[in-house]
């Protein structure tokens, strides 16, 4: 079922947002927008994908947005390709906190610490990462750090960030300071993955890196400890393959449609498929299951514990952006999976069956997608953000 295409109202949303944007401006302008203690306190969730999506409003953004990350129940925070960062209030459909301007290029790496108090940002065209306190509003600590690539990754309290210079660093998570640093032979353009007790990192040369968090040695003097990986595999992938986590393994698929299954515990990979279509959307990874997207429109799951597929989907061209999954509101286990076609059709199926729930058209490219807890925030090309609110599946 598709929603009426609704436009916000102008003039109440002028209103609205001026309201908003004062309470903001009474909390103090600090160098990041703030969270309030409610929106602290809120639970964080994703919707019931199996309710029936109806679109709320859609509004212009200022900029291009790099990410959209969800904050409390009806909040998100956006980085921007200019460098920005502000917050949005997804119920009301507009902006309620100053943008600010913490980087000069586009933010391209970024983690929301669970709880909500602590955002990090990078960019790969900028020399620095940042931690930002979101109950103050406040600028934690700045550290040099050139050509930064998401995602990042925190393990025991370290912060850890890899770069276009094949730089692997872990910092301090609270205070900044640098722990250990390791140089690796090649770029890095799909940062660092937490799996189990190990950080892994592929670099553009086609070998895996894992990483231990802390390291053995200590070094007296100024400069950070050199923190070798434990071990590298070459896995024989393109310097653009996609990365994905999830059930304790790594999933890598390249642009050539190979796709791998790598169980860092026996250091190989664990499945090798090759797909019919190229690989250019994050696939989705549980227990169980990969579920991945093809540049064809295949939406295929395969068994993590043999590499069988289970069940296979013909979708509406091209996926490039990550699928997403929900979870069952009674035992929080993985139960739906939404695939954003670039098109601009969102489908939901069920992620034991690939049985369909529904469907819903844009009629815009997608660049951008993500799960709130009450529904569905998509970016088009054109910079418009859509909201879709999900019904109860008893409705």
């Amino acid at each position: 079922m598709t929603g009426a295409r609704l436009q916000p109202n102008n003039t109440i949303l002028r209103l609205a947002g001026a309201a908003l944007l004062a309470g903001a401006l009474v909390q103090g302008c600090g160098l990041g927008p703030r969270l309030s203690p409610e929106d602290l306190a809120a639970a964080h969730g994703r919707p019931d994908l199996r309710g029936k999506p109806e679109l709320a409003w859609t509004v212009k953004l200022p900029s291009p947005p790099t990410a959209l990350l969800p904050v409390g129940a009806s909040a998100a925070l956006i980085t921007t390709h200019r460098g920005e960062l502000y917050r949005f209030n997804l119920e009301a459909g507009v902006r309620d906190s100053p943008i600010r301007q913490p980087v000069r290029k586009a933010i391209s790496a970024h983690l929301l610490e669970v709880g909500g108090r602590r955002l990090y940002i990078g960019s790969a065209q900028e020399g620095d990462l940042r931690a930002y306190h979101l109950g103050r509003g406040r600028l934690l600590w700045k550290r040099d750090q050139a050509g930064v690539t998401g995602p990042l990754a925190m393990m025991d309290g370290l912060l850890l960030a890899a770069g276009l210079s094949g730089t692997v660093t872990a910092h301090d998570a609270e205070e900044g300071g640098t722990v250990w640093v390791h140089q690796l032979p090649g770029r890095i353009y799909q940062g660092v993955w937490r799996v189990g007790n190990l950080a892994l990192v592929l670099a553009d040369n086609g070998k895996l890196y894992a990483f231990e968090a802390r390291a053995e040695t200590s070094n007296d003097g100024d400069e950070p400890a050199d923190h070798p990986p434990i071990w590298e595999r070459e896995l024989g992938v393109g310097p653009n393959a996609v990365v994905a986590s999830g059930g304790g393994r790594l999933i890598v698929g390249d642009g050539d449609g190979l796709l791998l299954c790598i169980d860092p515990a026996r250091k190989e990979p664990q499945f090798r498929i090759q797909l019919d279509s190229p690989i250019y959307s994050r696939p989705l990874v549980t227990e169980e299951l990969v579920v991945v997207a093809t540049a064809a429109g295949d939406v295929v799951a395969i068994q993590v514990e043999d590499g069988l597929p289970r069940w296979r989907v013909r979708g509406n061209g091209l996926v490039k952006v990550p699928l997403l999954a929900t979870e069952d509101g009674n035992n929080g286990a993985p139960w739906a999976v939404l695939v954003p076609f670039a098109r601009g059709e969102l489908l939901t199926l069920e992620l034991g069956t690939g049985r369909e729930l529904w469907r819903y058209d844009l009629k815009q490219p997608i660049v951008l997608a993500n799960l709130t807890p009450g529904g569905v925030a998509v970016v088009d090309h054109r910079n418009k953000l859509s909201y879709l609110r999900l019904a109860s599946p008893a409705d």
